[in-house]
C-alpha cells in the first residue's frame, strides 16, 4: 500500500471513530462506572424533586410572594439543568446541532461536565435558599426536603470528574461585549436568582442594579462571576447568606463583560466599562483558583 492510500485509510478510520462517538454521545470523559454511579444519583434526585414539587403545588395558594417568586424561577432553573446533565450524559443523541455548537465554542466534554457542575452548584444555591426561608417560617419538613436536595446535587457535582480543577472559558474570538445584548443574556443566566429587573429577591437573593459590588472595581465582580461568591455579604445595607456559582464554563469573556456592562449601565451614575480583554486577564491572573470568594478577600 502506497503512502497516499495509507493516509486516505487512517483518514477514513479516525472519521469512522469521530461520528460513532458523536452518535453515541459518548466520551472517555467518565468511565461506564462513573456514568452508571452518577445517573443513579441523579434518578434518585428526581423522586426527592418531584416529592417536593408536589408539596409546593398542594400549598401554591397560601405560600407568601417571595417564596412563590422562587418556587416559579426554581423550575425554570431545573428545566435548564436537566437539559445540560442530559447533554453531558448523552441523553440527547439526536441533537447534534447542539454538540456542534459546543464544539464552535470550544466546548469539549470535559468542559461540558464543568458547565453542568456549575448547574448543578446553582440548583444547590437556590435549595439552601428555600430551605432558609422555610425554616424562618417553621416549616420544617419542606425546609428539610430543600435541604436534602441540595445535599443531593452537591454529591453528584463531587462525583463529575476534574470538577475541582480549573476549566478554560468558552472560546469568543469573534464576539465583542457591544456587539452582544446584555440584557438578554442577564435574563437567561440571571434573573432566576436576582429577579427579571436585577433588583434581587427580599430576604433571598442581593440586588445588582446599585450594587457596590457590581459597580466597583472591575476585578470584583469579574472575579465573582468566573469563580462565585460564597458566605456573608452586605448589600445596600442588608446582609445576604448562600453561595452563588461560577459561571466560568458557562459564559465567555464578552458574554461576561456585556452583563456587568449593562448592570453597571442601569445602575445610578456613570462607570467605566469593562472589557473582553480585562475578563480575560483577570481569568489569567486567577487561573489556579477554584474555590469561590467571600466577601472578605474580594475586599482586600
Amino acid at each position: 500500500m502506497n503512502t497516499k492510500a495509507i493516509g486516505s485509510y487512517l483518514l477514513t478510520i479516525g472519521l469512522i471513530i469521530f461520528f460513532s462517538s458523536c452518535q453515541t454521545g459518548r466520551s472517555d470523559y467518565m468511565s461506564a462506572e462513573q456514568r452508571e454511579h452518577l445517573q443513579a444519583a441523579y434518578d434518585s434526585l428526581q423522586a426527592d424533586y418531584k416529592s417536593l414539587m408536589a408539596g409546593y403545588e398542594s400549598d401554591t395558594d397560601t405560600l407568601p410572594e417571595d417564596l412563590k417568586s422562587l418556587y416559579s424561577q426554581m423550575q425554570q432553573m431545573y428545566a435548564s439543568m436537566d437539559a445540560n446533565h442530559r447533554q453531558m450524559m448523552g441523553g440527547d443523541r439526536g441533537n447534534h446541532m447542539d454538540g456542534e455548537m459546543m464544539m464552535g465554542r470550544g466546548m469539549g466534554m470535559h468542559m461540558q461536565g464543568h458547565m453542568t457542575g456549575e448547574w448543578y452548584s446553582q440548583m444547590m444555591a437556590m435549595h439552601d435558599q428555600m430551605a432558609r426561608m422555610h425554616q424562618q417560617m417553621n416549616q420544617q419538613d419542606m425546609a428539610m426536603m430543600n435541604r436534602r436536595l441540595s445535599d443531593e446535587y452537591g454529591r453528584m457535582r463531587r462525583m463529575l470528574p476534574g470538577i475541582d480543577e480549573g476549566a478554560e472559558m468558552p472560546s469568543d474570538e469573534e464576539e465583542e461585549p457591544e456587539m452582544l445584548n446584555g440584557s438578554n443574556l442577564y435574563a437567561a443566566n440571571c434573573a432566576s436568582c436576582h429577579g427579571n429587573n436585577a433588583r434581587g429577591v427580599t430576604g433571598a437573593f442581593p440586588p445588582l442594579i446599585n450594587s457596590e459590588w457590581v459597580t466597583g472595581d472591575k476585578s470584583i465582580p469579574v472575579r465573582i462571576l468566573l469563580h462565585g461568591l460564597q458566605g456573608e455579604i452586605d448589600v445596600q445595607g442588608q446582609t445576604y447568606q448562600g453561595i452563588m456559582p461560577s459561571f466560568r464554563a458557562r459564559l465567555s469573556a464578552a458574554e461576561i463583560a456585556s452583563i456587568l456592562n449593562y448592570l453597571r449601565e442601569e445602575s445610578a451614575g456613570e462607570y467605566p466599562t469593562i472589557s473582553r480583554q480585562e475578563v480575560i486577564d483577570t481569568r489569567k491572573i486567577y487561573q489556579n483558583r477554584t474555590a469561590p470568594w467571600s466577601s472578605e478577600e474580594l475586599n482586600e
